[in-house]
């Protein structure tokens, strides 16, 4: 009896240590005019250690008709892993050059975490995509 009192307490102290705060920033939907037909790859994702902070980068082209004026932003989503079900944050990075149709530009986004000590997830995942002007 005595170890099965010492095992539901070990097994609740794990639980516990494995808890997840989701970060309360987040995309504001309403905080600018959404680009259409731009289309994002991820081409590379890691964590930092000192700061702590998790990094995606890759690319943006535009599959519209119209050029994308200077600035705009490209913004997106950070999960814990590939389940995408649970959210570390959000963030968001500023592109600085026009794009024509056809044309790609870089992004990098990083995010930073004052609720959650992001080096804990490693095999991190970035999504839900967006290109915008802000207001």
């Amino acid at each position: 009896m005595k170890g099965m009192l010492v095992l539901s307490a070990v097994f609740s102290i794990v639980m516990v240590s494995c808890e997840v705060t989701v970060h309360d920033g987040g995309i504001d939907q309403s905080g600018g005019a959404g680009i259409s037909n731009v289309i994002f790859t991820v081409d590379t994702t890691y964590m930092v250690s000192s700061p702590a902070m998790l990094v995606a980068r890759g690319m943006a082209r535009n599959d519209g008709s119209s050029t994308i004026t200077s600035p705009w932003w490209v913004e997106c989503q950070f999960y814990t892993d590939s389940t995408l079900l649970v959210k570390l944050g959000a963030s968001d990075f500023q592109i600085g050059v026009p794009l024509s149709p056809g044309q790609s530009t870089y992004w990098m986004i990083n995010l930073y975490s004052s609720n959650v000590d992001v080096r804990r997830f490693p095999d991190f995942k970035v999504s839900d995509f967006r290109a915008l002007y802000k207001n």
